[in-house]
């Protein structure tokens, strides 16, 4: 796809010093935070601007390419600064290829998906603008006592469905790099649907197969990498499985992917899926089935909230960890779903929640 050929009303083509404007000169009190690979901004459509209404946006600049206020940023932007490389080539087409995704008929109306306004594309930068009023990302809420057990139960399933709305496409779509920081929850009426917005590793539909193997990505999100991926080298749908689960897991138990600590006596981080799984094991060899073991994955704020069942808790503590268990043991999204649907929560507050079908 040639980003420079006309493309009707939308997307728009917008210059740098547009993308400025609308984020108030990349003010950092405008940045929402960091995906993989990119910087992301509240933004703002003044009235009347190239004859558009006013309009709350969300702004995403390729980190590597962008120069803000003095900070060069050389490489692509990853959690803590870990898994800084990529191949330029490869760097060039991923923007590219999620334009071409997110316009594409049967994605572009999706509700968890980002809508494309607009992109930025010229010697130095690369941004998009998505009609998307942003309240924040999964990742910022996960401590959040804001953020309901209700709030969490409707942004679990939109995003199962999400996923297996992907992998049901042929060929099927992988996401590769799912992950709490790459969903935004978006505010408008308040109705807190989350939407995916980060494509960077996306492949398979209508965008081709990229390398499914290790050569020229980076693993996944910091915190998330499948450990049969690194042993196996490749993707697969059960690997987005996987990611799902530590996010399932984050909102579970209030607590983000890295924000356990190191073990004793070690640099190592002690990824949030290792401790559950280290409990999980523990319930399971031992003859006596201690449930309460298996709930402590659940928050304990949850017990006194709207909509908390404890025969819900448990069952999604064991899915989660179903979902991080090795490849062969995970369900798939499909299965995820219904499993999800024979939730209390869901049977009984679907309306409210505002879940279709």
């Amino acid at each position: 796809m040639d980003l420079d050929m006309e493309l009707g009303d939308y997307p728009k083509q917008f210059a740098y010093e547009d993308l400025q404007l609308l984020t108030d000169n990349f003010d950092v009190r405008n940045v929402i935070g960091r995906t993989q690979f990119c910087k992301v901004y509240r933004g703002k459509i003044p009235q009347g601007w190239n004859e558009m209404q006013e309009q709350d946006v969300t702004v995403k600049i390729w980190a590597d390419t962008v120069m803000m206020k003095g900070e060069i940023i050389l490489h692509p932007a990853v959690a803590h600064n870990v898994f800084r490389f990529f191949v330029l080539n490869w760097q060039m087409t991923r923007p590219e290829d999620e334009i071409t995704f997110l316009t594409y008929p049967s994605i572009s109306h999706h509700p968890n998906l980002a809508k494309l306004m607009g992109y930025l594309h010229d010697e130095d930068h690369f941004g998009v603008v998505y009609d998307l009023k942003p309240l924040d990302t999964v990742c910022n809420f996960i401590a959040e006592g804001t953020f309901t057990w209700m709030d969490r139960i409707k942004v679990i399933f939109q995003l199962a469905r999400l996923l297996e709305y992907l992998h049901g496409q042929t060929p099927q779509y992988l996401v590769r790099n799912f992950s709490a920081a790459h969903i935004m929850v978006d505010q408008v009426d308040m109705d807190l649907n989350p939407v995916l917005f980060e494509f960077g590793m996306l492949t398979g539909g209508m965008i081709g197969m990229k390398d499914r193997g290790l050569s020229l990505y980076p693993f996944a999100a910091y915190g998330y990498t499948d450990p049969v991926l690194r042993m196996l080298g490749v993707w697969t749908d059960r690997t987005d499985v996987f990611t799902f689960g530590v996010v399932l897991l984050e909102l579970l138990c209030k607590c983000a992917v890295d924000g356990i600590g190191c073990r004793e006596n070690s640099i190592v981080p002690n990824f949030l899926y290792g401790v559950a799984q280290e409990i999980y094991d523990t319930v399971k060899s031992r003859c006596f089935y201690e449930q309460s073991r298996i709930l402590s994955l659940v928050h304990r704020s949850f017990r006194t909230e709207a909509g908390y069942d404890t025969g819900d808790g448990l069952k999604l503590a064991k899915l989660a960890m179903k979902c991080v268990q090795m490849d062969d043991e995970r369900p798939s999204m499909g299965e995820v779903v219904e499993h999800l649907k024979t939730l209390h929560v869901i049977r009984n507050y679907a309306e409210l929640l505002l879940l279709g079908p």
